[in-house]
């Protein structure tokens, strides 16, 4: 089953998800536009990196990491420092 059959539509969704959405469009139309490059994972080095937001009220704020270490991250198993990888 995709995710977009199960996602509720945006005019349901609740106001810090609606917040959410926004920061991920917001980037990924900079990444389609190449405003922002696409980078391997920050802590692995792997090719396969995905977009992660420490704060979404800074939606071009974006680390780059694979998704085995986005669920690290997201699970607490590791900290990923905005400082140390700017």
């Amino acid at each position: 089953m995709y995710m977009r059959e199960t996602r509720p539509p945006y005019c349901l969704l609740e106001p810090e998800a609606k917040k959410r959405q926004i920061a991920r469009d917001y980037a990924r139309v900079y990444l389609r536009r190449g405003k922002i490059q696409r980078q391997p994972c920050l802590m692995c080095g792997s090719d396969q990196a995905e977009m992660h937001h420490e704060d979404y009220s800074k939606p071009l704020e974006i680390r780059w990491l694979c998704r085995p270490c986005h669920l690290a991250v997201h699970s607490g198993e590791v900290f990923v420092s905005f400082e140390a990888a700017a």
